[in-house]
């Protein structure tokens, strides 16, 4: 059952707006078990203004089975995250056992300053990582998927890393039926280039 797959998003002051609530509502009409997980007890607040209650505080859920731990970018909030040494010691541990990682926009600069993205294929926001380092490999790609480790740009491409995520857990069938209501936009069907593909007729 899908319930039975559960997904950890750490959540703290700063946390980019758009990745947190895309990412959960994604994965949430997929059907997964979502936990928005504060550093500390009460409300937090992201980088333009949006108030959330966490669902549990992260001391609380740390030990349970987790199948994924979603990390938001967001300055403030990946800074926080960064100083919480418990999120960083689970964040390793997971990383030693191989176990899904998904990481976007500033969130990856926390994992390559513990070296957890050595040896992988990666992306992040422009200005994250080195494209030069040799302890993993940058791309500019939307979502780019290595193994266990997932990683995004921003919050443009929250939704794309959270489908990718719904079709790495549970296939691209379900992937199609979660996207399909969305009525996202294709370049084929996109008003901006439908507008630009007849721009004749409207001059």
């Amino acid at each position: 059952m899908t319930s039975a797959i559960q997904v950890l998003i750490p959540v703290a002051d700063g946390f980019e707006d758009m990745e947190v609530v895309i990412s959960c509502d994604i994965l949430r009409r997929a059907g997964l078990h979502v936990v928005l997980a504060g550093l500390e007890n009460g409300l937090v607040t992201g980088g333009r203004g949006l108030r959330l209650q966490p669902d549990a505080l992260l001391a609380d859920v740390a030990d349970a089975d987790i199948d994924v731990i979603l990390l938001p970018g967001g300055i403030g909030g990946v800074e926080r995250m960064a100083k919480h040494q418990p999120l960083i010691g689970l964040l390793q541990e997971r990383t030693r056992q191989g176990q899904i990682i998904a990481a976007i926009c500033a969130a990856p600069g926390l994992l390559a300053a513990h070296h957890l993205l050595d040896g992988r294929q990666v992306t992040a926001y422009p200005g994250t990582l080195d494209p030069q380092s040799r302890d993993y490999t940058y791309q500019e790609n939307a979502v780019v998927v290595d193994g266990p480790l997932i990683t995004s740009r921003g919050p443009g491409t929250a939704m794309d890393f959270a489908l990718t995520l719904v079709e790495l857990l549970l296939g691209p069938e379900k992937r199609q039926e979660t996207e399909a209501p969305l009525q996202r936009s294709t370049p084929e069907t996109s008003p901006l280039s439908a507008t630009m593909d007849n721009r004749a007729s409207i001059t």
